[in-house]
């Protein structure tokens, strides 16, 4: 139990507290960056040098390195707020006694420097009572020892604090070891805000964030609030896992498909179907199922191998996988750029017929706008994000017609970007941009309807349109900065304009968007001219390289 005074409240000063709790902050910062570097630079030492007593020898060491160095983060960031916080509480309890004393002797009350109890003069009652006045004084007076006792109480937890902490001479600031992150605190992160998440990512140590990536990549790998570099580690890992999968499953299938065509060369029907009423058909059904299936597993592994390459191609800006999945029609997020540390950050979103078989044509969108963006604005840096992480419609009738792709792709969306913000670590604010294609623009539609959308301009782009009928509706974002663009000879123009599909045309002057040029396209093949847009030439491509850098008096 602390033996603090009244005397000791009293003389409090924050000063010294305040500086060392820095110290301790410092120490921590310091010791977080170098785990990171740490960590990034042996986790795949078991990868590249797999083999041998040597190489696990090497491998040991680097994990128990990696956890030495982890582990002194904690300690060392819950000694600076303890120490923080030890002088922020005292300054208000050393406030409230200060108050309490001066009453006290104003009135000629005696005050116990140690205990802080006030004792009246001898001539306070001689008429028999105090007065009103009197009385709420001393009931005043009487707190100044609860004070003491509040101000003791705060001394010892300060004194746990510093004595769990503290390192110790023989074993050392990072020998122990700290409890793992278990799946169902990781799975409760999706019920919260991207801040939220973002907070709780960096309440981990280095070491607990690899523990994380290692053992839940699925989880983390599309979680809105996690760095931008810490959900690429864990969606490559995903990636290379489910590729094997996929060629595993897809060498079952061709294998069976081998074997039943020769069966049915053969006319050995009822070897494979012996209790079948009809085994041919039977027999033919399952060659069916197989082609699908296999159909199927092609197109996702040339999505994946797509994503791969670009992933590792070494002549073009680095990119970031920012989200993946297989499960149905798939999902990719791929960056060109760090979202988190660029000025700009431009996010594509395509449309109708998306899979993730297709990505290459998005990714390869993303990095033509790369390359126009670092064109436009030499002096600052654009991370253009090929966004794919909705269930787009699969057929334009009737798919296409309806809300719900929108509406659950909208949703998802405005949590993607209100991530962005939360995980930038720039001395500003990146100014974020957000351009969909088709039916891609009815999903940011669909997002920038609410006040909450995080997105400084929104770009239409041969757009059907976004449900609402003009600019202002779209409340997440200032009206003069909802920008579109139809070709003229863009298929597009052949939806019915009004309620009667997506509402207006955002191109048409009654919207009130700003629109911009494009190139009028092809007349004898206006399916051509919707995907014309990113053509080399068009001048589209420069107009929204120019919006997406801020340059608005140079786009035409």
């Amino acid at each position: 139990m602390s033996d603090l005074t009244l005397r000791d409240v009293l003389d409090f000063r924050p000063d010294p507290w305040q500086a060392t709790a820095q110290v301790w902050g410092r120490l921590a910062q310091g010791v977080d960056d170098v785990a990171e570097q740490v960590i990034r630079g042996t986790r795949d030492l078991v990868h590249v040098w797999p083999d041998g007593r040597a190489s696990a020898a090497a491998v040991g060491k680097a994990e128990a390195l990696r956890a030495e160095v982890s582990n002194v983060y904690n300690p060392a960031k819950r000694m600076a707020d303890a120490l923080e916080h030890h002088a922020y509480a005292m300054v208000a309890l050393r406030r409230q006694a200060e108050e309490i004393v001066a009453s006290a002797r104003q009135a000629g009350y005696h005050v116990d420097m140690v205990t802080g109890v006030a004792t009246a003069p001898p001539s306070a009652d001689t008429a028999g009572g105090l007065d009103r006045f009197s009385r709420a004084r001393e009931s005043v007076l009487r707190y100044l020892p609860t004070v003491v006792d509040y101000a003791r109480t705060q001394d010892d937890a300060t004194a746990n604090t510093i004595s769990v902490n503290v390192p110790s001479p023989q074993a050392g600031f990072g020998t122990g070891q700290l409890d793992g992150v278990p799946r169902e605190v990781v799975e409760a992160q999706s019920a919260r805000s991207p801040a939220e998440t973002n907070a709780w990512w960096a309440s981990l140590t280095p070491l607990q964030q690899e523990q994380v990536l290692r053992r839940f990549p699925e989880l983390v790998g599309g979680m809105d609030g996690i760095p931008v570099s810490d959900r690429d580690v864990a969606n490559r890992s995903v990636l290379e896992r489910q590729s094997a999968l996929f060629q595993q499953r897809l060498s079952t299938v061709e294998d069976r498909e081998g074997y039943l065509w020769s069966i049915l060369r053969q006319g050995r029907f009822s070897d494979v179907y012996p209790d079948a009423e009809d085994p041919r058909t039977a027999l033919e059904g399952e060659l069916r199922k197989l082609a699908s299936e296999r159909a199927v597993l092609s197109g996702k592994l040339r999505g994946i191998d797509a994503i791969s390459t670009r992933l590792h191609d070494p002549d073009l800006p680095e990119a970031y996988l920012i989200g993946f999945s297989s499960d149905g029609d798939g999902r990719a997020i791929v960056s060109v750029g760090d979202p988190d540390t660029a000025d700009n950050v431009l996010t594509y979103v395509p449309g109708t017929g998306e899979k993730l078989s297709h990505v290459g044509g998005g990714i390869e969108r993303a990095d033509d706008m790369a390359e126009d963006t670092a064109r436009a604005d030499k002096d600052k840096t654009t991370s253009v994000v090929y966004w794919y992480g909705y269930d787009a419609p699969d057929t334009i009738f009737p798919d296409a017609g309806v809300d719900s792709y929108a509406e659950g792709g909208g949703r998802v969306l405005d949590t993607f970007q209100t991530g962005l913000r939360a995980t930038h670590n720039g001395d500003s604010p990146s100014h974020n941009t957000v351009l969909g294609h088709s039916y891609g623009s009815t999903v940011i539609g669909h997002a920038a309807r609410g006040p909450g959308f995080d997105a400084d301009a929104v770009v239409f782009v041969g757009s059907p349109g976004v449900d609402v009928n003009h600019a202002s509706d779209l409340t997440g974002v200032r009206p003069d900065q909802v920008w579109a663009t139809t070709a003229e000879h863009d298929i597009i123009r052949w939806i019915p304009d009004w309620d009667v599909v997506h509402g207006n045309d955002p191109s048409e002057p009654d919207f009130g968007a700003r629109v911009f040029a494009s190139d009028p396209g092809e007349p004898d093949d206006e399916a051509a001219t919707h995907s014309a847009y990113w053509d080399q030439d068009n001048i589209a491509r420069w107009n929204m390289a120019l919006i997406a850098t801020g340059q608005l008096p140079k786009v035409q």
